[in-house]
């Protein structure tokens, strides 16, 4: 079933810098991303082969299960750099998980519609308490960020929330139109094809409180590798400061190759704001770290080097 953005969907999609038969012996770095709009600079870097004088292999592979789909492959070692939610990094930790946070990757708030199929009959997110929430897997931004929307409505995270495993978005999109799971979290803006078609509603939104990307690898990489890293935030630093000052190629590039609507797209570009800078902000990372004990997602607070990884 195609996504919401026009991609096929698939387990994983490879987008790898053109082989190069005199650098077979260079170690890889490979990236993993959800096929969205905020990680077009690290498609670029495959597309653009810019890492073609450096001492690695760079790769990017998109992953439509998000952020539990893509710590599995960190965990399996499949990866050995992901950018994804601050909160699913956080609590992955927390349960024991190999990770390390090197960077912010974007500042501004994410904002999450909450959406149902057509035909539910709920028009609020007031409606929703006490009803199941379709989420892609455990330890997900799905799955954290409904805990953090109960918490908003004053709901009983322990008491009042289900959560029904689908996979993905297209998961979500059968699932909600079979019933199981009465609504879904997503970034609005990825999902919003879905909804201008009229196969779901958006009933409400939820924005993070806090940087919602972070690009994360394991530890003894982290270690091994800092030059390399390094490298790969200063490429990205000036992919990103491109996307705001080539606004209108940004928007046309994300049109071709995510199906958004250009209104859409200039809508997102202007809401949207990189970092790519070693570390995260105190008050940031406090925020994430209160809000998911608070809420019951994490059992004790966790010190910040148990996060962040030195520099």
């Amino acid at each position: 079933m195609p996504s919401a953005t026009g991609l096929t969907r698939a387990h994983t999609h490879l987008r790898r810098a053109p082989y190069n038969p005199s650098r077979t012996m260079t170690q890889p770095l490979r990236v993993g991303g959800v096929p969205e709009h905020f990680n077009t600079p690290f498609y670029r870097a495959a597309e653009r082969n810019l890492f073609a004088d450096q001492p690695f292999d760079y790769s990017f592979t998109e992953y439509f299960g998000g952020t539990g789909q893509m710590l599995a492959a960190l965990d399996a070692g499949e990866l050995d750099v992901v950018v994804l939610l601050t909160e699913g990094v956080v609590t992955h930790i927390a349960k024991g998980g190999d990770a390390t946070i090197l960077g912010t990757y974007v500042t501004s708030p994410l904002i999450w519609g909450v959406h149902v199929h057509a035909d539910s009959p709920y028009t609020s997110i007031e409606e929703l308490r006490g009803q199941p929430f379709a989420i892609s897997r455990p330890r997900s931004g799905s799955h954290i960020m409904a805990y953090v929307l109960a918490a908003e409505y004053g709901w009983d995270p322990r008491t009042e929330m289900s959560f029904e495993q689908v996979g993905d978005l297209a998961g979500a999109r059968v699932a909600l139109a079979e019933g199981r799971g009465t609504a879904f979290m997503w970034e609005k803006f990825t999902t919003k094809p879905v909804v201008d078609s009229g196969e779901w509603r958006r009933v409400g939104t939820c924005a993070t409180p806090w940087a919602p990307f972070v690009i994360v690898s394991r530890r003894d990489f982290a270690r091994q590798r800092s030059e390399d890293l390094n490298t790969l935030f200063a490429t990205l630093q000036t992919l990103t400061e491109e996307l705001k000052h080539e606004r209108e190629a940004t928007i046309a590039d994300i049109v071709a190759r995510f199906g958004q609507r250009p209104e859409d797209a200039a809508a997102w570009l202007e809401l949207t704001s990189w970092a790519v800078r070693p570390g995260i902000d105190q008050p940031e990372l406090t925020r994430v770290i209160d809000t998911l004990t608070e809420v019951g997602v994490l059992d004790a607070p966790l010190a910040d080097e148990d996060v962040l990884f030195p520099r």
